[in-house]
Protein backbone atom coordinates (compact mmCIF):
# COMPACT_ATOMS: atom_id res chain seq x y z
CA UNK A 1 0.00 0.00 0.00
CA UNK A 2 1.22 3.36 -0.96
CA UNK A 3 2.19 6.29 2.01
CA UNK A 4 -0.65 8.75 2.40
CA UNK A 5 1.72 11.41 3.27
CA UNK A 6 -1.25 13.93 3.51
CA UNK A 7 -2.75 11.24 5.98
CA UNK A 8 0.71 12.11 8.30
CA UNK A 9 0.39 15.91 7.12
CA UNK A 10 -2.66 15.75 9.16
CA UNK A 11 -1.38 14.34 11.88
CA UNK A 12 1.86 16.66 11.70
CA UNK A 13 -0.31 19.82 11.58
CA UNK A 14 -1.26 20.28 14.84
CA UNK A 15 2.47 19.54 16.21
CA UNK A 16 3.99 22.41 14.58
CA UNK A 17 1.06 24.68 15.56
CA UNK A 18 2.01 23.83 18.94
CA UNK A 19 5.61 24.61 18.18
CA UNK A 20 4.61 27.83 16.57
CA UNK A 21 2.31 28.85 19.57
CA UNK A 22 5.77 27.95 21.83
CA UNK A 23 7.71 29.97 19.67
CA UNK A 24 9.92 26.65 19.62
CA UNK A 25 11.16 24.63 16.65
CA UNK A 26 11.59 20.81 16.43
CA UNK A 27 13.98 18.43 15.03
CA UNK A 28 12.90 15.91 12.31
CA UNK A 29 13.90 12.92 14.20
CA UNK A 30 11.53 14.25 17.06
CA UNK A 31 8.87 14.74 14.87
CA UNK A 32 8.91 11.57 13.33
CA UNK A 33 9.24 9.99 16.54
CA UNK A 34 5.58 11.83 17.56
CA UNK A 35 4.31 11.02 14.19
CA UNK A 36 5.91 7.03 15.29
CA UNK A 37 7.24 6.81 11.72
CA UNK A 38 11.19 6.56 10.55
CA UNK A 39 12.75 10.12 9.98
CA UNK A 40 13.31 9.75 6.55
CA UNK A 41 9.92 10.07 4.93
CA UNK A 42 9.05 13.31 7.16
CA UNK A 43 10.63 15.65 3.52
CA UNK A 44 7.66 14.41 2.14
CA UNK A 45 5.30 15.29 4.90
CA UNK A 46 7.21 17.84 5.03
CA UNK A 47 7.17 18.71 1.89
CA UNK A 48 3.06 18.47 1.44
CA UNK A 49 2.63 21.19 4.44
CA UNK A 50 4.73 23.57 2.83
CA UNK A 51 3.16 23.57 -0.53
CA UNK A 52 0.22 24.34 1.09
CA UNK A 53 1.48 27.15 3.05
CA UNK A 54 2.82 28.63 0.02
CA UNK A 55 -0.31 27.97 -1.91
CA UNK A 56 -2.06 29.74 1.10
CA UNK A 57 0.56 32.82 1.38
CA UNK A 58 0.70 31.71 5.07
CA UNK A 59 4.08 32.22 7.09
CA UNK A 60 6.35 29.30 6.39
CA UNK A 61 5.68 26.91 8.89
CA UNK A 62 8.21 24.21 8.04
CA UNK A 63 10.54 26.56 8.86
CA UNK A 64 10.33 25.02 12.62
CA UNK A 65 11.95 22.16 11.48
CA UNK A 66 15.29 21.75 11.65
CA UNK A 67 18.10 19.37 11.45
CA UNK A 68 19.59 17.92 14.47
CA UNK A 69 22.84 19.97 16.14
CA UNK A 70 22.36 22.65 12.91
CA UNK A 71 19.29 24.39 13.62
CA UNK A 72 18.46 24.99 10.25
CA UNK A 73 15.85 23.17 7.41
CA UNK A 74 16.60 20.11 5.45
CA UNK A 75 17.53 20.90 1.83
CA UNK A 76 14.03 20.16 0.67
CA UNK A 77 13.02 23.54 2.32
CA UNK A 78 12.40 26.22 -0.11
CA UNK A 79 9.31 28.60 1.56
CA UNK A 80 11.84 31.45 2.72
CA UNK A 81 15.27 32.74 2.29
CA UNK A 82 17.35 30.66 4.67
CA UNK A 83 20.18 33.36 5.28
CA UNK A 84 17.19 34.90 7.04
CA UNK A 85 15.57 32.32 9.34
CA UNK A 86 14.94 34.67 11.87
CA UNK A 87 12.42 36.84 10.13
CA UNK A 88 10.63 33.35 8.38
CA UNK A 89 10.35 31.89 12.33
CA UNK A 90 9.01 35.01 13.61
CA UNK A 91 6.57 35.63 10.96
CA UNK A 92 5.48 31.63 11.49
CA UNK A 93 5.38 32.83 15.30
CA UNK A 94 3.32 35.84 15.28
CA UNK A 95 0.77 33.85 13.15
CA UNK A 96 -2.32 33.13 14.53
CA UNK A 97 -3.04 29.68 13.59
CA UNK A 98 -5.61 29.13 15.56
CA UNK A 99 -7.92 30.68 12.98
CA UNK A 100 -6.75 27.96 10.26
CA UNK A 101 -8.57 24.62 10.47
CA UNK A 102 -6.44 21.12 9.82
CA UNK A 103 -6.05 21.50 5.68
CA UNK A 104 -5.52 17.73 5.83
CA UNK A 105 -8.31 16.94 7.78
CA UNK A 106 -10.18 15.29 4.48
CA UNK A 107 -7.03 12.88 4.85
CA UNK A 108 -7.87 11.84 8.84
CA UNK A 109 -9.10 8.52 7.73
CA UNK A 110 -6.63 7.03 5.08
CA UNK A 111 -8.82 9.11 2.24
CA UNK A 112 -6.67 10.55 -0.71
CA UNK A 113 -6.79 12.64 -3.72
CA UNK A 114 -7.91 9.75 -5.98
CA UNK A 115 -9.48 8.07 -4.08
CA UNK A 116 -11.81 10.92 -3.52
CA UNK A 117 -11.78 11.21 -7.26
CA UNK A 118 -12.73 7.51 -7.73
CA UNK A 119 -15.69 8.14 -5.25
CA UNK A 120 -16.56 11.46 -7.39
CA UNK A 121 -16.76 9.35 -10.99
CA UNK A 122 -18.51 6.79 -9.30
CA UNK A 123 -21.49 9.09 -7.74
CA UNK A 124 -21.15 12.53 -8.86
CA UNK A 125 -24.42 13.00 -6.83
CA UNK A 126 -21.70 13.23 -3.61
CA UNK A 127 -19.46 16.26 -5.21
CA UNK A 128 -20.79 18.16 -1.91
CA UNK A 129 -20.51 15.61 0.37
CA UNK A 130 -16.87 15.37 -0.81
CA UNK A 131 -16.31 18.87 -1.21
CA UNK A 132 -17.43 19.38 2.77
CA UNK A 133 -14.40 17.38 3.47
CA UNK A 134 -12.19 19.78 2.05
CA UNK A 135 -11.03 23.26 3.15
CA UNK A 136 -8.10 24.44 0.35
CA UNK A 137 -9.32 24.92 -3.15
CA UNK A 138 -5.98 23.71 -4.42
CA UNK A 139 -6.62 20.10 -3.09
CA UNK A 140 -10.11 20.23 -4.68
CA UNK A 141 -8.67 20.99 -7.68
CA UNK A 142 -6.47 18.42 -7.94
CA UNK A 143 -9.37 15.95 -7.34
CA UNK A 144 -11.41 17.87 -9.43
CA UNK A 145 -8.16 17.31 -12.32
CA UNK A 146 -8.77 13.45 -11.35
CA UNK A 147 -12.29 12.79 -11.59
CA UNK A 148 -11.99 14.48 -15.18
CA UNK A 149 -9.07 12.94 -16.39
CA UNK A 150 -10.84 9.90 -15.54
CA UNK A 151 -14.10 10.30 -17.27
CA UNK A 152 -12.48 12.36 -20.24
CA UNK A 153 -10.20 9.38 -20.21
CA UNK A 154 -7.13 11.80 -20.23
CA UNK A 155 -8.12 13.29 -23.33
CA UNK A 156 -8.92 16.87 -24.10
CA UNK A 157 -11.89 17.82 -25.19
CA UNK A 158 -11.45 19.87 -28.00
CA UNK A 159 -8.64 18.50 -29.90
CA UNK A 160 -8.32 14.98 -27.91
CA UNK A 161 -4.33 15.63 -27.14
CA UNK A 162 -3.70 12.71 -24.31
CA UNK A 163 -0.28 14.21 -22.65
CA UNK A 164 -1.78 14.41 -18.95
CA UNK A 165 0.71 17.21 -17.97
CA UNK A 166 -0.56 19.41 -20.29
CA UNK A 167 -4.17 18.83 -19.33
CA UNK A 168 -6.03 21.20 -17.18
CA UNK A 169 -9.50 20.97 -15.31
CA UNK A 170 -11.52 23.39 -16.69
CA UNK A 171 -14.60 24.71 -14.48
CA UNK A 172 -17.67 25.62 -16.51
CA UNK A 173 -19.36 27.76 -13.75
CA UNK A 174 -16.68 29.02 -12.45
CA UNK A 175 -15.22 28.66 -8.72
CA UNK A 176 -16.18 31.87 -7.37
CA UNK A 177 -19.90 31.87 -8.40
CA UNK A 178 -20.69 27.65 -8.21
CA UNK A 179 -22.07 25.96 -5.65
CA UNK A 180 -20.54 23.21 -3.38
CA UNK A 181 -22.18 20.71 -5.77
CA UNK A 182 -20.90 22.07 -8.45
CA UNK A 183 -17.30 22.63 -7.63
CA UNK A 184 -16.13 19.34 -7.65
CA UNK A 185 -19.04 17.47 -9.95
CA UNK A 186 -17.44 16.60 -13.29
CA UNK A 187 -20.77 17.99 -15.27
CA UNK A 188 -19.61 21.46 -14.27
CA UNK A 189 -16.04 20.85 -16.12
CA UNK A 190 -14.09 20.14 -19.14
CA UNK A 191 -10.95 18.35 -19.46
CA UNK A 192 -8.88 20.70 -21.76
CA UNK A 193 -5.05 21.02 -22.73
CA UNK A 194 -3.54 24.51 -21.77
CA UNK A 195 -3.70 26.15 -24.51
CA UNK A 196 -7.92 25.57 -25.12
CA UNK A 197 -8.08 25.76 -21.57
CA UNK A 198 -7.03 29.75 -21.72
CA UNK A 199 -8.95 30.12 -25.01
CA UNK A 200 -12.17 28.74 -23.42
CA UNK A 201 -11.57 31.07 -20.09
CA UNK A 202 -10.82 33.81 -22.53
CA UNK A 203 -14.26 33.24 -23.72
CA UNK A 204 -13.12 32.37 -27.31
CA UNK A 205 -14.19 29.01 -27.86
CA UNK A 206 -17.03 27.24 -26.05
CA UNK A 207 -19.12 23.90 -26.48
CA UNK A 208 -23.10 23.84 -27.29
CA UNK A 209 -25.98 21.81 -26.52
CA UNK A 210 -24.78 19.50 -29.00
CA UNK A 211 -21.12 18.88 -27.73
CA UNK A 212 -19.93 20.98 -30.73
CA UNK A 213 -16.97 23.49 -30.34
CA UNK A 214 -17.63 27.04 -31.76
CA UNK A 215 -15.28 29.27 -32.10
CA UNK A 216 -15.58 33.01 -31.85
CA UNK A 217 -14.16 33.83 -35.43
CA UNK A 218 -15.15 31.20 -37.76
CA UNK A 219 -14.79 33.31 -40.67
CA UNK A 220 -11.30 34.07 -39.96
CA UNK A 221 -12.46 38.19 -40.12
CA UNK A 222 -11.07 39.11 -36.45
CA UNK A 223 -7.46 38.08 -36.28
CA UNK A 224 -4.58 36.90 -38.12
CA UNK A 225 -3.67 33.10 -37.83
CA UNK A 226 -1.32 31.37 -38.58
CA UNK A 227 -1.34 27.92 -39.71
CA UNK A 228 -1.19 26.78 -36.21
CA UNK A 229 -3.56 29.00 -35.02
CA UNK A 230 -6.52 28.25 -37.88
CA UNK A 231 -5.52 24.04 -36.70
CA UNK A 232 -6.11 24.94 -33.01
CA UNK A 233 -9.14 27.12 -33.56
CA UNK A 234 -11.10 27.75 -36.91
CA UNK A 235 -10.37 24.29 -37.82
CA UNK A 236 -12.22 22.98 -34.49
CA UNK A 237 -15.17 25.19 -34.88
CA UNK A 238 -18.60 22.89 -35.07
CA UNK A 239 -16.52 19.49 -34.76
CA UNK A 240 -18.01 17.53 -32.38
CA UNK A 241 -16.26 18.14 -28.97
CA UNK A 242 -14.63 14.44 -27.24
CA UNK A 243 -16.90 13.63 -24.42
CA UNK A 244 -17.06 11.20 -21.69
CA UNK A 245 -18.80 7.78 -22.96
CA UNK A 246 -20.66 8.11 -20.07
CA UNK A 247 -23.64 11.41 -20.80
CA UNK A 248 -23.96 11.99 -17.26
CA UNK A 249 -20.48 13.49 -17.30
CA UNK A 250 -21.40 15.78 -19.92
CA UNK A 251 -22.14 19.23 -18.86
CA UNK A 252 -25.07 20.37 -17.21
CA UNK A 253 -28.03 22.02 -17.98
CA UNK A 254 -27.06 24.15 -15.30
CA UNK A 255 -23.85 24.70 -16.71
CA UNK A 256 -24.75 24.92 -20.77
CA UNK A 257 -27.15 27.24 -19.37
CA UNK A 258 -24.00 29.57 -17.82
CA UNK A 259 -22.50 29.39 -20.99
CA UNK A 260 -24.92 30.56 -23.34
CA UNK A 261 -25.33 33.74 -20.89
CA UNK A 262 -21.27 34.39 -20.84
CA UNK A 263 -20.72 33.75 -24.82
CA UNK A 264 -22.28 36.92 -26.29
CA UNK A 265 -21.17 36.32 -30.11
CA UNK A 266 -22.85 33.78 -32.72
CA UNK A 267 -25.75 31.23 -32.34
CA UNK A 268 -24.77 28.55 -30.40
CA UNK A 269 -28.36 26.89 -31.21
Amino acid sequence: MATNHVERAYRAWPILIRRAKAKRTIEYGALAEKLGIHWRPVGNILGVIQDYCLDEKLPPLTILVVNKGEGTPGVGFVAWDVDDLETGRKMVFDFNWSLLPNPFSYAQNGDTELSLARRLVKAPQSSAEIYSKIKVRGYAQIIFRKALLMTYESGCAFCGMTFEEALDAAHIIPWSTASASQRLNPSNGLLLCSTHHGLFDAGLMTVDRTNRIRYFDPDAKKCVYTNADRRLTIDLHRQRAFMPKDSKYWPSEQSLIYLETKVAWGDLG
